[in-house]
């Protein structure tokens, strides 16, 4: 059941105990983390028809392996073709070419080292009993630099049908309350860590700023999140509502809106104006094109691939538009943390029934069916069978969870609204969560080793968050090698 509660820092403080890194002494070499280079591996990130080895031999990868999740080479169970010849066995990836002397153990079945620089060898301890060589920075699809701000590291690592972490055991001897209680606890920590990420920005630049901006990125996720931000930075609101004149109607108001989102965003190319898209938008474009702030975006910072059509940017800058118009008069944040205290004054003491809870997670929801992207995926794609919300359910729990409960919650304690902050918790406990996604599968798999009981203990988009938090902390810091990691540990030690 649901209670009234503030939310609680006790999974940071001993997440935070248990993760203390050492400090390193400076080293000049390009440090890459070691993640990036197993993403690459695992999707095959350069140009496969054309390997050769540094002894030139030529190489094919008939099959990348397994993400190995204990010690030992990075992926198991690969299979290569050297010369025409087949080979199967592991592979190990490193930075450079020399960090294969740091690693002397677990390598007895390796055929290949892939490596993304060859470095400067040390003279006293040239490398030993050396399987096939692979330095890749000559094959690279895209350079290191770009491949890191497109890699989704939420989506990785691919799914080992075959392993269970080591912190399976430990969390399935737990009861269901101690399990939920964890989650609970981490689910809160994540909000508590979101919110601080948050608080800077708005004491610089208000909650109405702010909450555009986190908005915006939540449009984006997860591959355009950085555009997204980048086009709410060029274009805040107080550009935007100084440049549209206010006697203009609310349905004119948004497609001179989606003509400065769009404008600034780099997608609408040369063509645009012989686009059913962008047709309306173009002459009303090139009135303010001469009076806004230069950008650097352009259609090469936008992702299309792996995205669901209805999910593309195009969609989303549109419901923007609708978002901001909207809520003109008082302020998106104004609106949204308003209409929640007045959910929660009409409940009293007590939490809101599940029905108001749920419909409030709409909140964000945005159908438009006479705009142009309601019933159309692109600019000149076909016409929809019937129109679809440019913001639909799904995607505005997200921004209710990734942004307006931090927000929500650094509003809460900065006015000693405590019933307020409760009120939050109680609605990231709601039964409403966001759909499926590639990480969920694998932490219910890795870490529940797929479990019915356990399974049920994730009910809530809080306990759901929980498990991410545990993840972020945990298994990313670890570079997801469970022979480092603490928390089997931390579970003895705190959930006895």
């Amino acid at each position: 059941m649901t209670t009234l509660a503030p939310f609680s820092d006790t999974y940071l403080k001993f997440a935070n105990a248990c993760n203390q890194f050492e400090v390193q002494e400076d080293n000049h070499r390009i440090q890459v983390p070691e993640k990036i280079i197993r993403c690459i591996w695992n999707d095959q990130l350069f140009s496969t028809p054309a390997l050769q080895t540094p002894e030139g031999q030529n190489l094919e990868i008939v099959d990348a392996g397994n993400w190995n999740f204990g010690n030992g080479p990075d992926f198991t169970n690969a299979t290569l073709k050297v010369n025409g010849k087949i080979y199967t066995g592991d592979v190990q990836l490193d930075t450079y070419a020399t960090d294969w002397n740091s690693r002397p153990n677990n390598r007895d079945n390796v055929i290949l080292h892939v490596y993304l620089w060859s470095g400067q060898r040390e003279e006293n301890s040239p490398p030993k009993d050396l399987p096939f060589q692979l330095e890749i920075k000559h094959y690279l699809t895209q350079g290191i630099l770009q491949l890191n701000d497109e890699l989704d590291f939420e989506n990785y690592p691919a799914l080992n049908t075959q392993q269970v972490g080591l912190c399976h055991r430990p969390l399935a001897q737990l009861s269901a309350d101690k399990l939920t209680q964890l989650l609970d606890n981490a689910g809160e920590g994540r909000v508590i860590t979101k919110m601080k990420r948050f608080q800077d920005a708005v004491l610089i630049n208000g909650y109405e700023q702010t909450f555009y901006r986190g908005v915006a990125e939540a449009m984006g996720y997860p591959q355009n999140k950085q555009a997204f931000q980048l086009l709410a930075d060029t274009l805040p609101l107080t550009t935007l509502r100084s440049l549209v004149p206010t006697k203009i109607a609310a349905d004119e108001r948004v497609l001179h809106y989606q003509a400065l989102l769009f404008g600034i965003s780099g997608l609408m190319g040369e063509e645009a104006g012989k686009q059913a898209g962008f047709k309306k938008i173009v002459p009303i474009w090139n009135r303010y094109k001469d009076r806004v702030p230069s950008s650097t975006l352009t259609q090469k910072d936008w992702r299309f691939r792996s995205i669901r059509p209805a999910n593309y940017p195009y969609r989303r800058i549109a419901g923007l538009a609708h978002w901001i118009v909207r809520h003109e008069k008082t302020g998106m944040f104004a609106d949204f943390i308003n209409r929640y205290q007045e959910i929660l004054a009409s409940s009293g003491q007590e939490v809101p029934g599940s029905k108001t809870l749920n419909a409030f997670n709409d909140f964000f929801c945005t159908a438009a069916d006479d705009d142009y992207w309601a019933n159309h995926y692109t600019p000149d794609g076909k016409t929809l069978t019937q129109p679809l919300q440019l913001i639909g359910s799904a995607r505005s729990r997200e921004i209710i969870v990734n942004i307006g409960l931090p927000i929500g919650l650094i509003f809460a304690r900065a006015g000693k609204l405590k019933h307020l902050e409760m009120g939050l918790n109680a609605l990231f406990q709601t039964g409403k969560r966001a759909s499926e996604h590639q990480l969920l599968r694998f932490m219910k798999h890795y870490i529940f080793g797929n479990q019915e009981e356990m399974l049920r203990t994730l009910h809530s988009e809080k306990q759901v968050q929980g498990l991410m938090q545990v993840y972020q902390d945990f298994c990313t810091q670890n570079q997801n090698n469970c022979q480092h990691c603490p928390f089997p540990e931390v579970i003895n030690r705190y959930f006895p």
